[in-house]
């Protein structure tokens, strides 16, 4: 899961560009594993540098994509394995049902090559094949003054076309600009196995809070920080990643 613009029900605006650039640390405790009879603990970090860019092709359709890079290593007793290399790749388009002054609502197409190391660091979790996504947003301001509340959701349905089962999401961002300068952001990303795996394939559930800021430096550059907290699962090891981003309009 990306920044909040992966949740937005607002389409930019046509021949408008974002693009942004992230730099994530995660980091898990590893239940333990037996290893010759006896039990070893292990831990996963991973550095990672990702990017996400959107366009508006048209008033009512945005396009775009994402791509991760990075290294990570999985470590069980003195025993280390080290991965380098592009982990996710995904491209999406995203129609404009309808937009107001106070709330707006679109459907979004997304399809690529998921991560080769998932949440929570299990080797386990890897997919070896596409992925395909339909799903719908829906967002609303709900006070302009004397502070200014935004809240959007987006709820999809991802098919998956390898051994893993497929999956239900949902995110949901809430965003209260107390200054004009800065937003306060509280994402929440949630996934839920439809059961559906083949032998051998991934089955786990997650959920995630994501508390952040964002401080608008000027009106084309944003830097954003915050944390990322892996609070519940199944089948899964939690995590939690730090990040920092710019965030680039033009």
């Amino acid at each position: 899961m990306m920044p909040t613009a992966l949740a937005s029900a607002w389409n930019i605006d046509d021949n408008r560009v974002l693009i942004i650039s992230r730099a994530d640390y995660f980091t898990a405790d590893l239940a333990p594993t037996s290893i010759m009879g006896t039990p070893v603990a292990g831990r996963f970090r991973r550095i990672e540098s990702n990017t996400y860019a959107e366009f508006g092709l048209t008033k009512d359709i945005t396009i775009g994509g994402k791509i991760f890079y990075g290294t990570s290593w999985l470590t069980r007793g003195t025993d280390t394995t080290t991965a380098t290399g592009i982990s996710e790749l995904e491209g999406f388009a995203q129609y404009q049902v309808f937009r107001n002054d106070r709330h707006a609502g679109a459907i979004k197409v997304t399809g690529g090559i998921p991560s080769t190391l998932g949440s929570g660091a299990q080797p386990s979790l890897e997919s070896n094949g596409a992925e395909g996504e339909i799903a719908a947003l829906y967002g609303r301001t709900i006070s302009y003054a004397p502070i200014k509340i935004f809240a959007a959701t987006e709820i999809g349905y991802r098919k998956r076309f390898s051994d893993p089962a497929d999956q239900a999401r949902l995110l949901t961002t809430i965003g209260i600009e107390a200054h004009k300068k800065f937003l306060i952001l509280f994402d929440t990303f949630s996934i839920k196995s439809l059961g559906n795996e083949r032998p051998g394939g991934a089955d786990f559930d997650i959920v995630k809070i994501q508390p952040s800021l964002l401080w608008r430096v000027s009106k084309r550059l944003s830097i954003q920080a915050g944390v990322s907290e892996e609070i519940a699962g199944r089948n899964i090891d939690l995590g939690r990643t730090v990040f920092l981003g710019l965030h680039t309009r033009f």
